[in-house]
């Protein structure tokens, strides 16, 4: 029994790593390295019907609960991506990225108090987070209140470096009043 359950565990990991290595073989332009141009729909079919696989195996994997929700999302199907990712945060997946990509998600659907708090959330976990401290700051903007969106923005720079979020928010700030 043990050993049965130690191999479908090693066959679990190899599945994720071999789905993060084959991830990882695009770059930036969406092409293969070193081949021609994917069909994209194609990929993230298959790559759906393979995750949804993996999934009733394990329901409650909030890695593949993410990569279904950000799959979901970028097909426009906000109310499935928000599903998947209150499924990651109820499997004790509140880690960062799951409770981020929730906050755009509610943000996509307007609903601006739940993006809110998963922001706030995520500030919980990592008081310096700066995608957190952006978003709060557009929030914030969105709102009219432009005094908190500059501080926030600027907590964004200071504790975000180099990141995109530190850039966007340097962008932010200089467009201010």
């Amino acid at each position: 029994m043990r050993r049965r359950k130690a191999l479908a565990a090693l066959a679990a990991a190899l599945t994720i790593v071999s789905v993060a290595w084959l991830l990882s073989r695009t770059g930036a332009s969406g092409r293969h390295a070193g081949g021609p141009a994917p069909n994209r729909a194609w990929d993230t079919a298959h790559e759906k019907i393979f995750l949804a696989g993996q999934l009733q195996r394990n329901p409650t994997h909030a890695p593949i609960l993410l990569r279904l929700a950000q799959i979901e999302r970028s097909a426009g199907n906000l109310q499935g991506a928000r599903e998947y990712l209150k499924k990651a945060v109820a499997a004790g997946g509140g880690q960062v990225d799951i409770l981020l990509e929730l906050g755009l998600v509610d943000s996509e659907m307007g609903d601006l108090r739940a993006a809110e708090a998963q922001n706030r959330a995520v500030l919980q976990i990592d008081n310096r987070q700066p995608d957190a401290l952006y978003n709060l700051g557009a929030i914030a903007a969105n709102r009219g209140d432009l005094d908190q969106a500059r501080h926030l923005w600027t907590d964004a720079i200071r504790s975000g470096g180099t990141t995109d979020a530190a850039a966007k928010a340097k962008m932010a700030v200089e467009r201010l009043p």
